[in-house]
């Protein structure tokens, strides 16, 4: 479920809403403005996005170091793609 608050309505009632993390598991939505600035969400959901956060940076490191290659190796198809003469086809 989602809950919009002002800051100062959620700052007013911090303790009733924090128990409704905890046992509602509900996602809260601070604004300031009218603007949508925050979520406070119960920790273990927090703790589920770093894990997938992290998963995409290790993935993304892995190939971080292939940056050169692949450049070559597209290079290198290209250059064959221009070497290359063509064949008829007969329709």
């Amino acid at each position: 479920m989602r809950n919009v608050y002002t800051i100062t309505e959620a700052k007013a009632r911090l303790s009733e809403l924090v128990a409704r993390l905890i046992h509602g598991r509900d996602t809260l939505v601070l604004t300031r403005k009218g603007r949508e600035v925050a979520v406070i969400m119960p920790y273990e959901e927090y703790q589920e996005l770093r894990k997938r956060d992290r998963g995409l940076i290790q993935a993304r490191g892995a190939l971080a170091g292939l940056d050169r290659e692949i450049d070559d190796m597209c290079r290198a198809i290209y250059e064959e793609r221009e070497k290359e003469k063509g064949r008829e086809v007969s329709l």
